[in-house]
């Protein structure tokens, strides 16, 4: 019987596995997926910052995220091997351009190794203009507080503070998720 019940338990987590990529989404969809709570009305907000992470710009220099501060992010970890990540970057792009008036920014940070030429490529095959970055996976997931692989999406507030989260595919258009995003925004104006 408990033979049983780990390989059905291992089961489980191979399946959580192949639904996103290296990590999947969670229960429901990914909109539902490990959302950070927000505090009731009135309530002090205990949210944690965003720690400084290790990145890069695409030709290599150290990047520092740190310049985004006093915008609200939107932060999204991807890979071009990624399915998910595939699907959901036309609307990130989209949300970049539908708030380019205001004091917001999507970032993305992609986790692939090795050829640079290849996220290069896959930026303008979509034709992403938001800024991305190159990381370490595991590094950033550790830092992050995150399960292994991508997508991951949070949503960072003007102070540095990460508001909410979705792991697994990402949709910004979502009523709840749109609403969200609107709330930090008019916070920080």
């Amino acid at each position: 019987m408990r033979r049983a019940a780990l390989g059905t338990l291992g089961a489980l987590a191979a399946a959580a596995l192949a639904a996103g990529c290296g990590g999947g989404e969670r229960e429901g969809s990914a909109g539902d997926a490990a959302r950070a709570p927000e505090p009731a009305e009135g309530a002090l907000a205990s949210y944690r910052p965003l720690p400084p992470l290790e990145v890069t710009h695409l030709d290599g220099r150290p990047a520092d995220l740190g310049e985004f501060h006093g915008q609200v992010v939107v932060l999204n970890l991807w890979a071009t091997w990624c399915i998910p990540c595939r699907d959901e970057m036309p609307e990130l792009q989209q949300m970049h351009a539908k708030y380019a008036a205001d004091p917001f920014e999507v970032v993305g940070i992609s986790i692939d190794e090795g050829d640079v030429a290849l996220v290069e490529g896959f930026l303008e095959e979509f034709d992403i203009t938001y800024p991305n970055f190159l990381g370490d996976g595991p590094g950033l997931t550790q830092a992050l507080e995150l399960y292994p692989g991508v997508p991951h999406t949070l949503l960072v507030d003007a102070e540095g503070l990460i508001r909410a989260y979705w792991g697994g595919r990402f949709h910004p258009f979502e009523p709840e998720t749109a609403a969200l995003v609107e709330r930090v925004l008019a916070e920080a104006q």
